[in-house]
């Protein structure tokens, strides 16, 4: 069965794969775009050449499309990765 995340899910790992030594990044992120247009950032962490995420309480209140960008600074370059997309899945009641 294929692993879906659900709205109002807690503790669910959401991993950004930036393509590069993120060991000397400094503050890093993840920028939220909220299927209602608002937005939101997550402090993450770096490991390897991803940047990883614990959802906590809140983070997917809401189902459908939430675009995810990456966001750090390494050495002279602020700036951000490549957007994905997450899906979030209504609840079944």
């Amino acid at each position: 069965m294929e692993e879906k995340i659900y709205a109002g899910d807690v503790g669910t790992t959401l991993v950004l794969e930036c393509g590069r030594d993120m060991s000397q990044a400094q503050n890093p992120a993840i920028f939220v775009r909220r299927p209602d247009g608002t937005s939101r950032t997550w402090p993450a962490e770096a490991e390897g050449t991803r940047l990883r995420y614990v959802t906590r309480q809140g983070d997917l209140s809401m189902a459908g499309i939430h675009r995810l960008q990456a966001a750090y600074s390494l050495g002279e370059w602020n700036g951000r990765g490549a957007a994905a997309e997450l899906v979030v899945h209504r609840a079944f009641a």
